[in-house]
Formats: C-alpha cells, structure tokens, sequence
C-alpha cells in the first residue's frame, strides 16, 4: 500500500472525526459547506435538531431546528397581547422561552419547540422577572396584531399557510396574517450573507429555504470560554449552510433560547434548554471553566415556537 494512499486515508479519516462527532457535527468552514439533514436528530415528524461545535477559527456551540412547512397540522405561535394592553407601552408579559412552552402545555397550542424572537424595553430590567413589557417590529399572535411598526425585516405565516421573509411596509394585508414576529434585521437576502461588524455575541436568527417549505431557527452561544458567538454575517453564513435563503438576526446577547418539550423526559416538566442562554448577561469567557458555568434564563418579551394539531381531528 502506496504512502500516497495512506496519506489520503489518514486524511479522510481525520476529517470524517472532525465532520461527525456522536451528534455532534464540528465544522471549521461553514461559509462553503451544505449541512447535511440525514445526520441530525428526529424530534418527532416534520421537526430536526442539530448541534454543531465549531472550534476555530473562532468558537462556536451552534444549535438549529429545521421544521418541515409542509408537515400536517404544523402551526407557528407567539406571545399574545398581555390582558392590560397597551401600544407602545404594555404590550405583552416577559416570559422565559421555557416558561412559554411550559404554558402552553396547559392549552391547544401545546409548543414542541421555542426560541425568543424580538428585543423589548425597558432594559435593563430583573432579567427573570415576569412583568409587562414593550416589544419592538412587528407582532401578530393568532390573527391580533400585538406589536405594529412598519421597515422591518419580519417572518409571516399566513393563515392560508404561507411562510415569508420580508420587510413589513404599509401595503401589507394584515387581515391575512396568522402569526409574525420581527429581528433587527435581514442577514441573509437571497442566498447572500448580509456584511456586519465584528463583535461576537450570542445570537438568534431565523431562516427559511428559497421555496419556503424549510424553516430554521438558529441559536449560537456567546460569552462562554467554548463558545465566544457570533457576527450578524457569521449568522446568516450559517442560516445558508443549514439551507436557507432568507433569514434575519433576531434578538441576542442574554435573550437567546432554544428549548423543546421532551416527551421522552420521565418527569412531569419535560421542558429541556438545548442551547447554554446566559440571561443574566454575564460575560464568562475569562471567568469560569465550562464545568463551572450553569445556564440561566431571560424573562422575554417576544417567543416564538412551534406546535402541531390532529389534522383528522380538525376535519371531523
């Protein structure tokens, strides 16, 4: 056997440990890869979950959901309007995202997933306290605007089923729209990864493929000595990979969350992180070793999560 032909071996073999890690996939170049789907975990029917660490150049603990659009019964859902609401000033109550889901177990929108969506103010506040708040861009949470402004960059689910990225102007048709939630911005627009700054934060973002029957929701860890985070670019470079064409930045920093309701969880609260949030918006890449670092929860203003309905159970 030729030392040529080792060599290619060794090789192979070493990228095959870098690229597939248990279920962990460690990607050093996600600007030029196509993540591939067939590796990543069922969560049930229509729904994936993927965890990716990137150890260079920079560090990265990347979590992705892709949801099937096309799934039966699949539905979107966002935090209502709070009971003493109020434009511009009251218009929903902070929620961590587990705490959304949690809820919602107690409902018909029972979500399987969730991430947080847009920025509220006034911050700073108590970061897990639950408390009426102001959220920014534009909100509509089962059909009842919650949040209305105009020129932002919004993910809309249609009530005929559509999905769309888009900015929202004023010659949107409201009336035809089920759900929505709003980021800072597009980082993705056809295909294109938007240019950005170079501070690294934890950051959310939300895309979706060019036929829109693929939806991405994005978390990258930030401020941990595994996981330093991410530009605006780095997230849309990564929306890409996953297979998106379109996606916007959402809200960041102590506000990025990805839960999911694990049916497989013996305990009556089968709320799980999948991602390591640091709500408390402390930095602890210099402070404290991975081992010493324990997660914690931001009340958000805005969330976002997915449920499904029995589809035989409607018709009937």
């Amino acid at each position: 056997m030729s030392c040529k032909f080792l060599g290619s071996l060794k090789f192979v073999f070493t990228l095959s440990l870098l690229l597939f890690v248990g279920n962990q996939s460690v990607l050093s170049d996600f600007e030029t890869k196509s993540y591939d789907w067939n590796t990543a975990k069922k969560l049930r029917t229509g729904v994936w979950h993927t965890e990716i660490e990137r150890p260079t150049p920079q560090k990265m603990v990347i979590n992705c959901l892709r949801i099937d659009s096309h799934t039966p019964g699949m539905k979107l859902y966002t935090t209502p309007r709070c009971s003493n609401w109020l434009d511009g000033q009251s218009e929903t109550i902070r929620q961590t995202t587990r705490n959304f889901i949690r809820q919602s177990q107690k409902t018909d929108q029972k979500l399987l997933v969730a991430i947080n969506a847009i920025l509220f103010s006034p911050w700073p506040a108590p970061y897990q306290k639950e408390e009426p708040t102001d959220i920014s861009g534009f909100a509509v949470s089962q059909g009842i605007v919650v949040s209305n402004q105009e020129n932002v960059a919004s993910l809309l689910a249609g009530k005929t089923g559509f999905l769309q990225i888009s900015m929202v102007s004023t010659e949107l048709d409201i009336s035809n729209i089920e759900t929505a939630v709003s980021g800072f911005s597009l980082c993705l627009t056809n295909g294109k990864p938007s240019s950005s700054g170079t501070q690294l934060h934890p950051r959310t973002g939300i895309g979706l493929s060019k036929d829109g029957q693929y939806l991405f929701f994005l978390t990258i860890d930030g401020r941990q000595n595994n996981s330093y985070g991410a530009t605006v670019s780095d997230v849309g470079s990564i929306l890409k990979m996953f297979g998106a064409y379109n996606g916007i930045n959402m809200d960041g920093g102590g506000s990025t969350t990805m839960a999911w309701w694990d049916l497989s969880m013996p305990s009556l609260d089968k709320c799980r992180l999948l991602n390591r949030p640091v709500g408390n918006g402390d930095d602890y890449r210099d402070e404290k070793s991975v081992l010493d670092f324990v997660p914690t929860e931001r009340a958000n203003g805005n969330n976002l999560g997915v449920y499904f309905v029995d589809v035989e159970k409607v018709n009937h």
